[in-house]
């Protein structure tokens, strides 16, 4: 199989916030701006899956209104508006590389992901969760 499915580990997709409700508005987007986040987990209709060694993990830089991003096998860049609780995605430009079947496949949910108004939180770990639908990705500092 591709990509190795675990058992959905407590708090992995959880994307309900455990932070303060209504104070320090805009304190979360300060604390995604200016990171590069590496992906360590994508959780598609409720079951995360690691990625397999090897693979270059895909990643994310929001800075100045603007995102780039590697998304497994291609990279590119597009606007990006982080807001209390979303971060608002423009269209991304990727190169349009050939990669190997799981390349492709974490590509195909990075760009699900990463389109449009995307629900996200910063974990009491640190990490960073967006969430678009049934899909996640669950990125840490890089």
């Amino acid at each position: 199989m591709v990509l190795l499915v675990l058992a959905l580990g407590a708090g992995v997709a959880a994307c309900g916030s455990d932070s303060d409700s209504g104070s320090g508005e805009g304190s979360e987007a300060s604390a995604v701006e200016g990171v590069t986040w590496q992906a360590m987990n994508l959780v598609t209709q409720g079951a995360a899956t690691s990625l397999p060694k090897g693979v270059k993990p895909p990643t994310l830089e929001i800075n100045d209104g603007q995102a780039s991003i590697f998304a497994g096998c291609n990279s590119g860049s597009g606007e990006a508006t982080v807001n209390e609780a979303t971060i608002d995605f423009g269209p991304i430009a990727l190169t349009r590389k050939s990669c190997e079947q799981v390349q492709n496949q974490i590509e195909f949910l990075v760009t699900q992901v990463l389109q449009g108004e995307v629900k996200y939180e910063v974990n009491s770990d640190g990490n960073l969760i967006l969430e678009k639908g049934t899909d996640s990705i669950v990125y840490t500092k890089g």
